[in-house]
């Protein structure tokens, strides 16, 4: 017996083992369960591929990726053919496969739009029907029902025979490792058998046969060859599923000779944490190292927060925006991490000019157009004589990310409409056009379509911008992932102030998961960091939490009132103002205008 097989089957991690050259030598159980390697369902169906005439429904939420590499011309196969799918969409369809006059049911929506989509037929008589929802995938033939949940991309397809009408084949987690995509079986390949006692071998082949992630390849690689002693708890997409990885070197006479590849789900971390709540709180020893030296070999939403339902589906439609090459606005409540998401977004899109990020609620109102849109030399007394660029002209060719973009005057807002209609801007001081190719991320706290309504913002920028937009959520709608959030933040606070690891005791982690966050993770960051300050040992206590006393809601009334004072105080600025015109405008008589002006003690 294999002494070390044995072991490996005990652990309650999956593992596997490799050799120098990547060879798998060892897998336990638990690591075939995470990849399919094993069949999880009690149906079979025999080996084969597809045949003409055989009916065909699949979906894909994004075309080209974990899909076997399927390409809108590889859709003809099903009589599919229209030149608006494009790679990255998301697709349902229906139809004959490989036979010539054909054609298909389906629906299509182009990379970061909705997430929904379904649809329904019959063949010989059964209905059958295919959902896309909530970041999982079904399609339903008769009463059976073969469903994949996906946390960035998955695909599922379900083959009926020409001659039985009997379902010959469906998709199960692992068809990446078993080479059975979308695009390997629409082009001819075979796909293998499947019962209750099926398992695939990978003892002996290349790992890469089987397990696919750039992240996790990246950190595979710098263990081997020594540029790092190992890799500990770094989240990485494998094979389409958000996985918890860490490398261990097996090292003999100085030597790498090898290495153990342990994996965890997310889920697993969440619950070991919450079983510790009476215990020091620390997810393994950190959720993941953030190695800013290798953004470019990650992806880069990995790093953003956790993976709850709401911030799982904003990532999964920041990564197909990332693709785009669009407008994004990116909307939510103060200390969200708009700016991190701008960044990720930034560095995950094909376009690799610079980026520059403009804080609109710094700048002075009189300085907005030549910060912008810079100046020629004379333009100003005192200025630069040779004049200056502006932030549009250092992005050429990158990014611009206009944060707090509400705060932008209104005389500014047109000038910068005119540059994403025309791509040029021109100087101030000067009439020459200067042609920029930058894309715009812009971020705000406020509801701009209502500050458009109200005439604080002009409507024709606001749709503009706002063609492509994420929400992110707040903290308060999102609190599995503050077990996760912690611990990225503390080693932060670590490292920028060189300071031992401290965790956080049970008492003082429940204080904070209680906590309704109206400041988000800005607030929860500032709070740590005065903990970790007033903690004189590695243990954060409850008594260093200092949370702030939140803010009491307002009453209808008081609500009411608000509203009243805001809607005066905009009339006096749109009449420039003129008390008369402004009265006129509200309907006030003369008595009630000026009985507000005092209540609300408006000059």
């Amino acid at each position: 017996m294999d002494i070390l097989q044995s072991v490996l089957d005990s652990s309650s991690h999956a593992i596997f083992t490799l050799d120098n050259r990547g060879i798998v030598t060892h897998i336990n159980r638990q690591a075939k369960d995470y990849f399919g390697l094993v069949n999880h369902s009690q149906y079979s169906h025999d080996a084969g591929r597809l045949n003409p005439g055989d009916f065909v429904i699949l979906g894909d939420t994004a075309l080209g990726e974990d899909d076997g590499d399927l390409r809108p011309q590889d859709l003809e196969k099903l009589g599919i053919k229209d030149k608006k799918i494009q790679t990255g969409d998301t697709i349902l369809a229906a139809g004959v496969y490989d036979v010539r006059g054909s054609a298909a049911i389906y629906k299509h929506v182009h990379a970061g739009d909705t997430q929904k989509l379904s649809i329904q037929t019959e063949y010989s008589g059964m209905p059958v029907s295919a959902e896309i929802d909530g970041g999982e995938i079904a399609v339903t033939v008769g009463n059976m029902r073969y469903s994949i949940s996906y946390f960035i991309s998955i695909c599922q397809l379900v083959a009926l025979d020409k001659e039985t009408g009997k379902v010959k084949f469906w998709q199960e987690k692992g068809y990446s490792a078993r080479k059975e995509g979308l695009g390997n079986l629409l082009r001819g390949d075979t796909f293998a058998a499947k019962n209750p006692d099926m398992e695939i071998n990978v003892v002996g082949y290349h790992f890469s046969a089987f397990f696919e992630g750039r992240a996790f390849e990246g950190y595979l690689q710098k263990v081997m060859n020594g540029e790092m002693d190992r890799c500990l708890d770094q989240v990485c997409d494998i094979n389409g599923y958000a996985l918890v990885v860490s490398i261990l070197p097996i090292n003999e006479a100085d030597r790498t000779e090898g290495v153990i590849v342990r994996f965890r789900k997310i889920e697993d971390i969440k619950f070991t944490i919450t079983e510790r709540n009476n215990a020091i709180i620390k997810a393994e020893e950190k959720y993941r190292e953030a190695e800013h030296g290798n953004a470019d070999e990650d992806n880069p939403f990995s790093e953003l927060f956790g993976n709850s339902t709401a911030m799982a589906s904003a990532k999964r439609y920041a990564v197909k925006l990332a693709r785009l090459d669009c407008n994004v606005l990116i909307t939510g409540e103060s200390g969200t991490g708009k700016s991190f998401m701008a960044q990720a977004i930034s560095r995950e899109q094909k376009r690799k000019g610079p980026f520059v990020a403009v804080d609109c609620s710094t700048i002075a109102p009189t300085l907005f157009e030549s910060e912008m849109f810079g100046y020629v030399g004379g333009a100003f007394t005192g200025a630069n004589p040779k004049g200056k660029k502006g932030f549009f002209e250092e992005a050429d060719g990158g990014t611009i990310f206009l944060d707090e973009i509400g705060e932008v005057p209104l005389g500014i807002q047109a000038k910068l409409l005119n540059v994403i209609q025309n791509k040029t801007v021109c100087r101030v001081g000067s009439t020459r056009m200067i042609p920029v190719d930058v894309r715009i991320i812009a971020a705000t706290n406020r509801d701009l379509k209502k500050e458009a309504a109200e005439g604080r913002f002009r409507s024709d920028l606001y749709y503009r911008l706002s063609a492509f937009s994420l929400e992110m959520p707040p903290l308060r709608e999102c609190r599995d992932d503050i077990y996760f959030i912690i611990n990225n933040l503390l080693e932060g606070i670590r490292q920028k102030y060189g300071m031992p690891e401290k965790y956080l005791s049970g008492e003082a982690f429940n204080k904070l998961t209680a906590y309704n966050w109206p400041g988000n993770i800005r607030e929860l960051e500032n709070i740590l960091e005065r903990a970790v300050a007033l903690s004189e040992s590695d243990i954060i206590y409850a008594e260093h939490i200092e949370l702030e006393t939140e803010i009491t809601p307002l009453t209808l009334k008081e609500h009411l009132k608000a509203e009243e004072k805001r809607f005066i105080q905009q009339a006096l600025v749109q009449n420039n103002g003129s008390r008369i015109r402004a009265m006129e405008q509200l309907g006030l008589t003369k008595t009630v205008f000026y009985g507000k002006l005092k209540e609300y003690n408006i000059e």
